[in-house]
């Protein structure tokens, strides 16, 4: 279980240009279970991400593991318990390698250098390619021996994906990644990415902006605003609720909290 306890980020302090992003969030999420999180741009989803993978730091509050106090971990340390997926799709795959060769250095990820083959068997080719075509994604399994930087979009994306699971990390965070894609491929996108983290049972935040996901998808749909949770929908509240209502929710102006010293 992944908990945050009075979490406040807080950029630029003690300057006239300081801004509180993060007010004081509390959530957790249990096991295998999928939190998507949606609001208005600025309400403070990226942010939440970006301090879950260590990206930035807490000015206040704690973020646990079980019962394991996180907070002060490092970046690299945090990676060996989240991967991230962003919306810019170039982060997390690499453009002269082709997607073959992306998947295979992810699935070396944890092996010790000295037994890396240089080469890639054939068989290790016939297991992405009866993976990718069981994913039924727009037909990547023929895209194999493709230049990253010559797929599309949709493409590096579920790739993109493929590698953060196959790292193996406890949780997985995505930040909006069907950002820019025309309705058609965004709903490939989310389908597929639904398949790859419940086949995985794997913890799963994610910033949607399509609230159908958010509601019908999700275990936990928690909407943002001024930096603060003011929805967090579960079970059979969450299966009433409607999209006006998430959209009612953007709109919210919560009481600002104050952030505690630790």
């Amino acid at each position: 279980m992944i908990r945050v306890e009075d979490i406040f980020v807080v950029f630029n302090t003690g300057t006239a240009l300081e801004r509180i992003a993060l007010r004081g969030i509390n959530f957790r999420a249990q096991d295998g279970e999928v939190v998507s999180i949606i609001g208005n741009n600025g309400s403070g989803r990226s942010t939440l991400l970006r301090f879950f993978a260590g990206h930035i730091l807490s000015s206040f509050g704690r973020l646990w593991l079980d019962k394991v106090d996180i907070t002060s971990q490092s970046l690299s340390d945090r990676s060996a318990i989240f991967s991230s997926v962003f919306y810019d799709q170039d982060v997390g795959t690499a453009r002269n390698l082709t997607v073959l060769e992306n998947l295979a250095v992810a699935s070396m990820h944890h092996r010790p250098r000295s037994i890396i083959q240089p080469a890639i068997t054939k068989e290790m080719k016939e297991t992405f390619f009866e993976q990718l075509r069981d994913l039924d994604f727009m037909g990547m399994e023929n895209l194999l021996d493709e230049k990253v930087s010559k797929v599309s979009k949709p493409h590096r994306q579920i790739l993109a994906l493929l590698i953060a699971v196959i790292k193996g990390a406890r949780i997985l965070l995505i930040d909006e990644h069907s950002t820019g894609l025309d309705k058609e491929s965004s709903a490939a996108l989310l389908e597929a990415t639904e398949k790859i983290i419940r086949s995985k049972n794997i913890t799963t935040i994610m910033a949607v902006s399509d609230p159908k996901f958010a509601l019908e998808v999700a275990d936990r749909t928690l909407v943002l605003s001024h930096g603060q949770v003011v929805s967090d929908l579960s079970g059979e509240e969450k299966k009433k609720a409607k999209v006006e209502d998430l959209f009612a929710s953007f709109n919210i102006i919560p009481p600002m909290k104050e952030p505690k010293a630790r």
